[in-house]
Formats: structure tokens, C-alpha cells, sequence
């Protein structure tokens, strides 16, 4: 293996033109070690697209054996990772290598947001198998690396290997002020349930991107660049002092019911409440997955605006005693089914789209 922290330019052997051939790789000495002309172009590729640490926090970066962050006065580390394996969590002729660059750390950015916290720096570690090309991997970089700048979010180190399939391991450390984090376990009943944006519209996306696969249209997009609501979340743990909340990465029936658990409570839910994402079914709002939107419980004397930002913010039911999960429908009230995948429960479910903690659509 490989690490992504290599010696400063400087001291690095020269690179030598001309000695790579196909697939074959000629080897040139390095610190005591052999590493491949390849794997330092590989190197060379992410020192490019990573941004210099623009806080003091980050004290060290790419360029030792290990980072080293010193956490800002007054607050709590956050630390989440996310695998991205292929066959498991993307197809590689259907999802875009730009696109699977940027959700491979909005993943992980969208768990700093549901916590309520800034993200501060990340780790990368890739397997990399012989289809990925060079055009290949440098879209892939562009991707991850487009939203990095764009939150302003250093790389901190990582690895890199060979294998038989790719997978992409990110790390994501962030920080929230001490004491304010949002956690799933800390709704109360009375409290009413809210979710941001419109719900559905990745599923939507990945069907329509199954169906005719045109990456265009909002919904595709949706589903290929989710965006992370950092802002929102830190509004949530800072002005409105929210105290539960999480990120809908599974689906709202999987991961509500999770939230709930964590919370030793149930719920009613509104069927006709629930934001649908333009053209999308209510079964795709409520088991699709991937939206990326944030879940959160508020207190009754909680004054949630309807908007933030622009990103509609919609009540759509409320925290109950007990650990009954409802949906009302109008017409009558049923219990509501988890329909996102559920944690190793079969060995014949695959995962098409890409989502935290479990698949989100059976195939």
C-alpha cells in the first residue's frame, strides 16, 4: 500500500518519461521503498486538486507520516467515514466518475451536517482496480476535489492501493461547539418532525438514469451531486438549538425509524405532508434514499421558519411516546414498513444507488 503522504516535491526521486508501457508499471527506488512511476503520477494527481489548509487547526498535512489537528478552542471533534465500493455502492458504466468523486464526500459532509458541525479537513484512501484509466481517475479526482474547495476542505493524507475493484474510503473530521452537537437520541415526545428540501428525487434520478441513461435533468442531477446542508445544520445546533437531527441518506421509513430507536419513542407521520421532489412517488419519498436531506425534532417552543436559505423546511408529524412508527393517510392509519435496505438482512440484496448505511434500492 501506498500512502498519499509522501516526502515533499523536493525530496521525491525524479520522475523518469517514457518507462510505462500499457499496463505495466517499471518501478523506480524511493525513500528505501519501490514505488511505481504510475503511482507517483497518482500521487502528483491529488497534491494538485487539494487545497492548502486555510486553518490553523490542521497544523500539519500532506507531506509526514501522519497529520497532526489541534481541535479549536471550545469545541468537539466530529469524526465519520464512508465506503464507496464498486458493484456494492455504484455501477461503474452508469455513475459518472466526476459525479461518484463528489458524492464519495458529500457523504460523509452530510454526516458533519446532521451533527450540526463544520468540517475541518479529510482523509482519502482508494483501491484502485486495472479499468480505472488515467481520463477515468482524473474526473474522478475533479469531482471530489470541486466540492472540497468549494466547503474549503483540506486534505489531510491518505492511501492508496491496487485491488480487484475500486473502493474509496473518506474520513471527514469536523467540529461542533462543545456541547450543542445534534445527536438521533434526543428527540422528546410533543416534539414536531421536520424534514429540508423535497423528498425523492434521487430515486427518481437513478431510475431515469437506469432508464435512458442521460445524465441531465434535475433529478439525475440530484441523485448524482447531493448537496450536503452544512449551513442548515449549524442553524439548527446554533440559532434555533435544536437537539435531535439526522442526515436521510437510507430513505425517511429506514432511517426515521432509526432515529426513533435512538430516541426510545414513536411517531405519527403525514403522508400528505411529506415534500415531494417534482415527479417523484410517495414511495420514493419514503424509501428511495439518498436525498441527503436532514431529518431533525423540534421543540414545541421551537419557532422553525418555513425556508432557509431558500431550502423549505416542512413539518410533517410528530414525536409520540411508545415505539409505534404511523403513517396517516387520510383514508386510515397504518403502521409504516421499513422500505430502505436493512443492515446485512440479505445476502440477495445489491445496492444500487449509493447510500450510508445501507442499500436504498433492491435490484
Amino acid at each position: 500500500m501506498h500512502c498519499v503522504s509522501p516526502r515533499p516535491y523536493q525530496d521525491r526521486e525524479p520522475a523518469v518519461k517514457s518507462l510505462s508501457t500499457g499496463t505495466t508499471s517499471v518501478l523506480v527506488p524511493d525513500a528505501g521503498n519501490m514505488r511505481s512511476i504510475e503511482d507517483t503520477i497518482i500521487i502528483d494527481e491529488i497534491l494538485t486538486g487539494a487545497i492548502e489548509a486555510a486553518t490553523t487547526s490542521l497544523r500539519l498535512g500532506i507531506g509526514d507520516d501522519a497529520a497532526i489537528f489541534d481541535p479549536p478552542a471550545g469545541r468537539e471533534l466530529l469524526l465519520t467515514t464512508d465506503q464507496v465500493i464498486e458493484g456494492t455502492h455504484f455501477l461503474p458504466d452508469l455513475h459518472p466518475a466526476q459525479a461518484l468523486g463528489h458524492k464519495c464526500l458529500a457523504r460523509g459532509l452530510s454526516d458533519i451536517a446532521a451533527m450540526g458541525g463544520e468540517p475541518r479537513c479529510f482523509l482519502l484512501s482508494l483501491c484502485l482496480p486495472a479499468w480505472v484509466t488515467p481520463a477515468w481517475r482524473r474526473r474522478f479526482f475533479k469531482g471530489l476535489f470541486r466540492l472540497s474547495r468549494a466547503v474549503n476542505l483540506p486534505l489531510a493524507g491518505g492511501d492508496i492501493a491496487r485491488g480487484g475493484h475500486f473502493g474509496a474510503d473518506v474520513t471527514v473530521v469536523g467540529s461542533v461547539r462543545r456541547g450543542r452537537a445534534l445527536l438521533r437520541g434526543r428527540a422528546k415526545a410533543g416534539d414536531t418532525l421536520y424534514v429540508s428540501g423535497r423528498l425523492g428525487g434521487s430515486a427518481l434520478g437513478f431510475e431515469r438514469l437506469q432508464t435512458t441513461g442521460r445524465t441531465r435533468g434535475a433529478a439525475v442531477r440530484r441523485h448524482l451531486y447531493p448537496e450536503p446542508r452544512l449551513a442548515l445544520g449549524r442553524f439548527l445546533a446554533e440559532e434555533l438549538r435544536i437537539r435531535a437531527a439526522m442526515d436521510l441518506s437510507d430513505g425517511l421509513s429506514t432511517d426515521l425509524g432509526r432515529f426513533l430507536a435512538a430516541s426510545h419513542a414513536g411517531a405519527t407521520i403525514h403522508a400528505r405532508q411529506i415534500p415531494r421532489f417534482r415527479g417523484a412517488s410517495l414511495d420514493q419519498a419514503l424509501h428511495g434514499g439518498e436525498d441527503y436531506e436532514l431529518l431533525f425534532a423540534a421543540p414545541p417552543n421551537r419557532n422553525v421558519p418555513d425556508t432557509f436559505d431558500g431550502l423549505e423546511l416542512t413539518a410533517i408529524g410528530t414525536i409520540r411516546k411508545g415505539k409505534a412508527l404511523v403513517l396517516e393517510t387520510g383514508a386510515d392509519d397504518h403502521p409504516l414498513q421499513r422500505g430502505g435496505f436493512q443492515h446485512f438482512e440479505s445476502s440477495n440484496q445489491t445496492r444500487a444507488t449509493m447510500s450510508e448505511e445501507g442499500v436504498s434500492r433492491e435490484s
